[in-house]
């Protein structure tokens, strides 16, 4: 296969790996400027494995699973996929980094604190997954990577997945998910040691998932293979304490993720998370450093016995032990957020937590942790919307007289919040959710209308000057709502695949880009198709259109296309990002654009001439949305959990502004340019006064 070229674009460059029905290749993509690098994952039938029929089904599970990840940084980007002569290839992002294997050495024991992080970062990825009615079926140390360049670990091979549940959308508008108990089995997929009993009979539950990360964490303790553990003959149960000393609340914790039945687990990540909260919350005030312990002293829980709420004396941990616990948890917590990061710290910040003596320093740390009386665990075990960051909005030193307050949040959605959109008067917000709902606000007294419709996640809102909204699904369909009254006008059809943006023209023209690579144009008034536009290589992310007639389209090819609204034609392609575009912004007179990628970077370009003014980089997470002011004078971004505001025709950074606890997907402007919108994927919306 070396230096086979597929689809006239993907070269191979190296095998990594080839045996069975998969193999693996390191390619270039020769259509993009700098041939980026690639994995390709290709399933071919063999004399094992001979049904084609077998291999398009688990091939199009993949696509589909990575398909609805593929806003989630944490997954490995789908990029293309296809089927070429009954063989089948996914083009995914690759990865640089290093598996969990590699950091899981038979006899190298890990410390508590370390494995706390451990299931932490592993509990956040899980969550997301399982939101979307998901069950992975294969988590294992090889399909977590390390990657290099943040130190987080990123979940691959989505192969085994399982979609289990179905979402129910109640009256209020809320939604939930309900996995089915009495279903048949399927094959059994998973990995021995790993893999729970019930998933071997072939009916997988989400505390699967918990079940094998529950043995990775084992294995990190112990130093053990779970494959060398032994089991109760009468129970079932993992027998690993004898193997080590453990603390009692951990130990706790591990033997209720990994019990033999699934109705004695916890039945949810949320509820993991819950107890390693109260874990970090004893060892934070756990023994005083001046009452002395026995250093050997360790408590002995039964595998099959219930986790409790125990006492302080309960624990019985030397005070050293606690503080290698205790300091890196509470510690991390503050560093996370001064960090700005989503789950576990970076080695060095780790290493550094994890070896601090329990000194003056350290209790001074703790007690102030103790003091603020949230940190990190806190905000992870309760629902996104109930916990909050005090929002905060800080000017530059040389901007300090331009102030941007906070005003108030919205709280409503029952999952992510994927777009916001203001009307002409900024009165009424709408907002749209991956629960599938759309909502509308008045901005002064509250929720208006649920609007119900859609079967999948709503991606893109977007609101005509004459009162319509437009919304692009999930479910490949565009809606047309009439403002006022919440009614349905019109559904559009003709996408083959997710719509992931809608805009509107002031001349009654709706634009949707979608994942099947397409723009489609459409009547406002009618909902007559009037024409598509073919050019990304890849899905369409996002669609913006100028008052004189431009559409601006952001895809996942790494490019934004210029187009001319009245014939269709394409003017010109920008090239300069490295990664997907995800948002796009044209200014008020149609003279600048702004765009925003997963390369973490805003870029600034002149419209006509195509040259590339500014970029605007030194930002920790990926640029998710862009927006420019009506007046065209400034350009605000969704950084990760953050809000900045920088000069448009300067790229100068103005203000930076806080209280989100998840990534921010969406912002806009009101018409009066007074106001700035935020929603996120904390299931709320913020509104800020300029």
């Amino acid at each position: 296969m070396l230096g086979k070229l597929l689809q006239e674009r993907y070269q191979i460059v190296q095998v990594l790996s080839a045996g069975g029905f998969c193999q693996t290749y390191l390619a270039e993509d020769i259509s993009l400027p700098d041939h980026p690098t690639c994995l390709i994952k290709h399933m071919l039938p063999t004399s094992e494995y001979p049904e084609v029929q077998t291999f398009r089904r688990l091939f199009t599970r993949e696509v589909e699973a990575l398909s609805k990840l593929d806003k989630y940084d944490w997954v490995p980007q789908l990029l293309a996929h296809f089927e070429q002569n009954q063989q089948f290839y996914l083009v995914q992002e690759f990865i640089v980094g290093h598996s969990l294997s590699a950091e899981l050495q038979p006899g190298q024991i890990w410390t508590e604190s370390q494995v706390v992080e451990l299931l932490q970062e592993v509990l956040g990825i899980l969550e997301f997954v399982h939101q979307l009615g998901m069950i992975h079926r294969d988590i294992k140390p090889s399909n977590l990577l390390r990657r290099h360049q943040d130190g987080r670990l990123v979940l691959i091979d989505f192969g085994s997945v399982k979609q289990a549940g179905t979402q129910v959308v109640t009256a209020q508008g809320q939604t939930n998910w309900k996995f089915a108990i009495g279903i048949p089995a399927t094959i059994a997929i998973g990995t021995p040691g790993y893999m729970p009993a019930e998933q071997g009979r072939g009916r997988p539950h989400p505390n699967s998932d918990i079940y094998a990360l529950g043995m990775i964490g084992i294995q990190a303790l112990t130093g053990l293979n779970p494959t060398q553990l032994l089991e109760d003959a009468d129970t079932g149960e993992i027998i690993w304490h004898p193997q080590i000393q453990v603390s009692a609340g951990l130990t706790c914790v591990l033997n209720k993720m990994v019990r033999y039945h699934f109705r004695d687990r916890y039945q949810s990540v949320t509820e993991v998370l819950q107890a390693l909260q109260h874990l970090a919350t004893l060892s934070v005030i756990a023994t005083p450093q001046n009452q002395a312990q026995p250093q050997d002293t360790i408590s002995v829980v039964r595998s099959d016995a219930p986790c409790r709420r125990m006492p302080i004396s309960d624990l019985a941990l030397p005070y050293s032990r606690v503080s290698d616990l205790a300091l890196p948890l509470a510690l991390g917590g503050i560093l996370r957020q001064a960090l700005g990061l989503k789950g576990g710290l970076p080695l060095r910040v780790r290493a550094a937590a994890r070896y601090k003596s329990a000194s003056l320093l350290g209790m001074t740390i703790l007690t102030l942790v103790a003091l603020i009386g949230g940190s990190y665990y806190l905000m992870r075990s309760l629902p996104a919307t109930q916990v909050q960051q005090n929002p905060v909005a800080s000017p530059t030193p040389n901007t300090a007289n331009e102030n941007i307050t906070f005003t108030k949040t919205l709280s409503g959605h029952s999952d992510s919040v994927w777009s916001v959109a203001l009307s002409s008067e900024g009165q009424t917000l709408v907002s749209s959710s991956q629960d599938k709902t759309i909502k509308l606000w008045h901005l002064d007294t509250g929720m208006l209308h649920t609007l119900t419709g859609h079967s999948e996640a709503v991606w893109s809102v977007a609101i005509s000057p004459d009162g319509q909204i437009a919304s692009g699904s999930s479910d490949n369909t565009i809606k047309l709502w009439n403002l006022n009254t919440g009614k349905l006008l019109h559904t559009l059809t003709g996408h083959s695949a997710a719509v992931w943006s809608v805009a509107i023209s002031p001349d009654g023209q709706i634009a949707s880009g979608s994942s099947d690579n397409t723009i489609k144009l459409w009547n406002l008034n009618t909902g007559k198709l009037l024409r598509t536009l073919v050019g990304h290589s890849q899905a369409v992310r996002s669609i913006a259109i100028s008052p004189d007639g431009q559409i601006a389209s952001g895809s996942s090819d790494n490019t934004i296309k210029l187009w001319n609204l009245s014939s269709g034609k394409l003017l010109q392609t920008f090239l300069g990002h490295t990664n997907r575009v995800i948002s796009v912004a044209l200014s008020p007179k149609g003279q600048l654009l702004a765009s925003g990628s997963a390369d973490k970077t805003i870029k600034i370009w002149h419209l006509s001439s195509g040259r590339l003014l500014h970029t605007l980089s030194r930002n920790s997470h990926w640029a998710n949305a862009v927006a420019i002011s009506p007046d065209g004078r400034i350009v605000a971004g969704g950084i990760g959990d953050m809000v900045k505001v920088w000069d448009l025709n300067t790229g100068e950074l103005l203000h930076k502004m806080s209280g989100h606890s998840s990534d921010i997907t969406s912002i806009c402007f009101s018409a009066n340019g007074k106001q700035l919108v935020s929603g996120s994927r904390d299931r709320t919306i913020k509104i800020w006064r300029l």
